[in-house]
């Protein structure tokens, strides 16, 4: 017995000592390979031969991109062999780009097509193996031969296995092994813009075996999305970092629609093709003689720390240099957020496109490529960051998918389907459908933006699924020429001089936080609890362009106390509150001389299941509750209006004011009241009150 519970404290000295030993993790050391330094791909290219059953061969002819019996007219662009100054294949260039500099990715090819015959390889069909079998072909060739004559040396710059968010090792393994062996195949199970990646060989190939692998299908194109996706798996983590247009509603996420946008995560459902901000910070990707850990410059061109809480005082004039090339961004903490629930931070990134900085990827998906594609234009693109601020510790590679999502400078709305489809469309000949996007139901606090895929319930069946989702395809507005490839960018998403300047906390879109709803396909991971955000916390935060100087440096000042609605809106969300703010004016909100603000139901769904059938449903929202914190006050000005509609509810707390000035309309129309708690003061004419007193639509609790 003495002897177990010696061994035993001697195992637990010894677990205490190696984990003292242990390095820390960190995001910016990656996940299976390290995003800093130089690594060399080695590619194969394959084609399968259906001799067997030729009927399944999804390209029997090839194509003209690549033409059967020969690689790919694209094999140079994929990688460059050698480190350049600017790097000019695709792959190669896109890795400079985003890590500015930081992370140089090489490759070269087999020089001869690795030709898989069907009969000889039964397994082929099974898609995301069929590396093994291009190893095994490969090797019948002897020896290694590349494009570029490079040996197994130049392949394995790296150690095996470098442990998830620790430092990874420069230089070769004894024995050799590849860092990374990527499979492209022209005609397979692999459909273009399918693929997969991994940890691990797919056997030894001429006598060496790899620490990373991946395959992918090409059957139209170099499959850039898919590729680079799939390779950022392994920089920065599982499938719980799907973001920016590369999510599938089977992983569990933050937001019920899948987001697009743009991050190294993104995919066939992006808008940009660049990385977003969060990404850099992530991989800890800065430039040279950079101070802080998210910078922007002061009007004298210095460096100033750009990570902000504005009611604490961080406002102010900044500059954005170009996004793309300096790193350039601000952050800006949401406020009021209870502590028990998931953090958010707006992301402000200035992109000015390909154009105007030289970088590939700095543009709209599909510009460029097709003329129906309407390019960006230089301006201020923002998104909302959801927790995922661990970037050291054993958490860094825990959380969900769609963390980032879109703030769009057109707005959110209660987008719905038309009911019609267009066939034909642009730039693919496919079936699109056409959806509204209606002023009167204009919804910046809760509704859908153009770069999600808003969800039904298609079934009818009472629930929403994340799959009953539809693509953002023809916009079509009253007045207005209808837009198409919505999803994938417009310029009016972008925030611009000759378009919306703005985001206020009295503006489509808001500057407030945003509603969660972490969930699967099916179901809600935790109802509407905590860990989720289930109120729209109003901020007095404002965001404002000034200036876009032609050197392409945009002039942005980030200010408070933005109280006042000088627009109409309305206003819906399960619950939205009013914190005590102090505009201008000295008010929490003023509702400006003939606008009209209205607090509704959202018919863009807020959770999954519980269909309300009552009056104008079926409703996936709760009703709306408005709640003016104490110590807040609203003054609705001469000839403006506040109107309840849809069995809204507006609460004044113990301490908190509403006044309505002479000529302000009061509407609070049967299953909507207002609650006024303890010493709340609602104040104007009798006449705005009477009536809805008498009928209880205003009552008072002590």
């Amino acid at each position: 017995m003495r002897r177990a519970i010696l061994f035993a404290i001697a195992l637990l000295h010894w677990a205490v000592l190696t984990a003292q030993e242990r390095p820390e993790q960190r995001s910016e050391h990656g996940w299976y390979l390290s995003p800093h330094g130089t690594i060399r791909i080695l590619v194969l290219f394959v084609e399968i031969d259906f001799d067997v059953t030729p009927g399944k061969d999804p390209q029997p002819n090839g194509a003209e991109h690549w033409p059967k019996g020969k690689l790919p007219t694209w094999k140079d662009r994929v990688f460059d062999p050698f480190p350049m100054a600017v790097q000019q294949a695709e792959v190669s260039r896109y890795y400079q780009d985003i890590s500015l500099g930081r992370y140089t990715v090489l490759g070269d090819h087999i020089d001869t097509l690795i030709t898989l015959k069907e009969s000889e390889y039964p397994g082929v069909h099974q898609a995301h193996s069929i590396g093994i079998h291009a190893v095994k072909e490969a090797n019948k060739r002897g020896k290694l031969r590349t494009r570029h004559g490079l040996g197994i040396s130049d392949f394995d710059l790296w150690k095996v296995r470098g442990r998830a968010g620790e430092p990874k090792l420069a230089g070769p393994d004894d024995p050799h092994s590849y860092d990374h062996v990527m499979v492209i195949v022209r005609n397979s199970g692999l459909g273009h813009g399918a693929g997969s990646t991994d940890s691990g060989s797919p056997g030894e190939l001429y006598g060496f075996r790899s620490d990373t692998q991946s395959r992918f299908g090409a059957m139209y194109a170099l499959p850039f999305e898919i590729l680079k996706h799939e390779f950022n798996h392994l920089l920065i983590g599982g499938n719980n970092f799907h973001s920016g247009g590369g999510n599938a509603a089977q992983f569990e996420s933050t937001f019920m629609p899948l987001q697009g946008g743009w991050s190294m995560m993104g995919a066939s459902g992006s808008s940009l093709l660049t990385c977003s901000a969060w990404d850099r910070d992530r991989m800890g990707w800065r430039p040279d003689g950079a101070v802080h850990r998210i910078r922007a410059r002061d009007m004298a061109g210095n460096e100033v720390d750009a990570d902000l809480d504005p009611l604490a005082g961080d406002t102010g004039i900044f500059v954005l240099r170009d996004f793309v090339p300096t790193g350039d961004a601000l952050r800006i903490r949401m406020p009021f957020i209870p502590e028990d629930r998931t953090p958010q931070w707006l992301w402000i990134e200035n992109h000015q496109g390909s154009a105007r900085n030289g970088s590939p990827t700095d543009r709209f998906h599909w510009e460029g490529i097709n003329p129906c594609v309407t390019g960006m234009d230089p301006g201020l693109f923002m998104t909302m960051q959801v927790g995922r601020e661990d970037r050291t510790g054993p958490a860094i590679f825990n959380g969900s998918a769609d963390y980032l999502r879109p703030v769009l400078a057109n707005g959110n709305y209660d987008l719905h389907l038309r009911g019609d489809t267009l066939h034909n469309s642009c730039p693919f000949g496919t079936n699109t459908l056409y959806f509204v996007r209606d002023p009167d139901l204009a919804n910046p606090l809760t509704g859908n933006h153009e770069q999600e895929l808003p969800v039904h319930d298609r079934d009818h069946n009472g629930t929403v699924q994340r799959t009953e989702h539809w693509v953002p395809g023809v916009r079509t507005e009253r007045g207005e020429p209808d837009a198409d490839l919505i999803l994938y960018g417009r310029p009016d998403h972008a925030f611009r001089m000759n378009g919306v300047r703005s985001l206020g906390m009295c503006t489509n879109p808001s500057s407030a936080n945003m509603l969660t709803l972490y969930s699967t396909n099916t179901r809600e991971t935790y109802g509407r609890k905590a860990p989720n955000v289930r109120t729209i916390h109003l901020n007095g935060i404002r965001v404002d362009l000034l200036e876009m100087r032609t050197n392409g440096e945009a002039v942005v000042r980030i200010s408070t106390n933005d109280t006042r609605m000088v627009s109409d809106q309305r206003w819906c969300a399960d619950s939205i509150t009013l914190p005590p703010l102090r505009g201008t004016d000295g008010h929490s909100l003023t509702i400006t001389s003939g606008v009209h603000l209205l607090l509704d139901r959202s018919r863009t769904p807020t959770r999954m299941s519980d269909a309300d059938t009552s009056d104008g449903g079926p409703w996936f929202s709760d009703p709306t509750t408005f709640t003016v914190q104490t110590g807040a006050s609203v003054l609705v000005e001469p000839r403006s209006t506040l109107e309840l509609r849809n069995n809204s509810t507006m609460h004044l707390m113990p301490g908190s004011q509403v006044e309505f000035a002479r000529k302000a309309r009061l509407i609070v129309p049967s299953g909507s009241r207002i609650v006024v708690h303890g010493d709340a003061r609602l104040e104007g004419r009798a006449k705005h009150f009477r009536k809805a007193r008498r009928q209880g639509r205003i009552i008072t609790l002590q």
